[in-house]
């Protein structure tokens, strides 16, 4: 019985020196430790130079160190100080939240070089554009956005530099084409920049290529009833403004013609008359030449 009892205390005596030595072994090894700002002043923002965590090395009793995994250790960055501009921040070892059984041995980075803007908004105008191909007989007339003016809001520093946005309307026209076309827009800008609204409507009015060309037309004359009229001219030529496509054959000369007016009360005489010209659909009369023809009435 007493040899079983020496056997126990020898194992007991054996367990708790190794626990002795193994707890007073110092280790050294690198901890990841996220960074998590406080006290941010009002209104500040820090654009660039913050990282996500830091990394320690430290020396201590390897029985502790195996569990500071678990521990979900933080660094707290105090950025209540901050102004402006670039600001270099030292990384306190005092504030890293390990005990004095550990001895800090380095820091990864020690420093942070900090770009501090403050958080602004103001209204910009924005700028309807239209990107695609189109049918090479037609062009963009108009194009608009609504609403025109946005608000943005983002560092001040990017802010200053920006004056107006851009929305791209991007579609293809390669045969028919519309009178106009809208939709929803997407702003462009940074991805620092946060915009209300964020897409605009964009609308834009579409027509065909104009050309001038001139027109030789017969003059139709329909004289008063009892009435003969003689003309100085037989024809009037015209500057006509039309679609582009129309005039690439003649077909269109037959839908032009040229009417002299008469007036409802009409007495023998010479007269100097207007006429009315009727054209296709989508042209018109840029000049007559002569504008009025002279007319002679006489009685039958």
């Amino acid at each position: 019985m007493k040899k079983w009892q020496t056997i126990i205390l020898s194992i007991a005596l054996a367990v708790f020196t190794w626990f002795l030595v193994t707890g007073r072994e110092v280790v050294e090894t690198w901890v990841d430790m996220p960074v998590v700002m406080t006290n941010p002043p009002e209104g500040l923002i820090i654009g660039d130079g913050l990282v996500d965590k830091i990394q320690v090395r430290l020396r201590g009793p390897k029985g502790l160190v195996g569990n500071l995994s678990s521990q979900n250790l933080v660094y707290k960055l105090d950025v209540s100080h901050l102004k402006i501009g670039e600001r270099i921040v030292e990384i306190d070892t005092s504030r890293i939240p390990l005990s004095s059984t550990y001895e800090i041995i380095e820091v990864k980075p020690n420093r942070l070089k900090l770009t501090v803007d403050r958080r602004i908004s103001k209204k910009i105008a924005v700028e309807a554009v239209w990107s695609g191909d189109m049918n090479p007989d037609y062009e963009l007339r108009e194009i608009a956005a609504a609403p025109d003016l946005v608000v943005i809001r983002g560092p001040e520093t990017l802010l200053r530099k920006i004056t107006k946005t851009r929305v791209v309307m991007s579609e293809d026209f390669l045969e028919a084409v519309p009178a106009s076309w809208a939709e929803d827009v997407g702003l462009e800008l940074p991805e620092e920049i946060e915009a209300s609204p964020g897409q605009v409507r964009v609308e834009a009015f579409f027509g065909p290529k104009l050309h001038q060309i001139w027109v030789k037309v017969p003059l139709e004359i329909h004289a008063p009833r009892g009435y003969k009229a003689t003309v100085s001219q037989k024809y009037v030529r015209l500057l006509v403004e039309g679609p582009i496509f129309l005039f690439r054959d003649n077909e269109y000369r037959k839908e032009i013609a040229a009417t002299l007016i008469f007036g409802s009360e009409m007495a023998a005489g010479e007269f100097n008359l207007d006429y009315d010209v009727t054209l296709p659909e989508g042209c018109r009369v840029e000049k007559k030449n002569p504008e009025t023809v002279t007319t002679t009435l006489k009685k039958k």
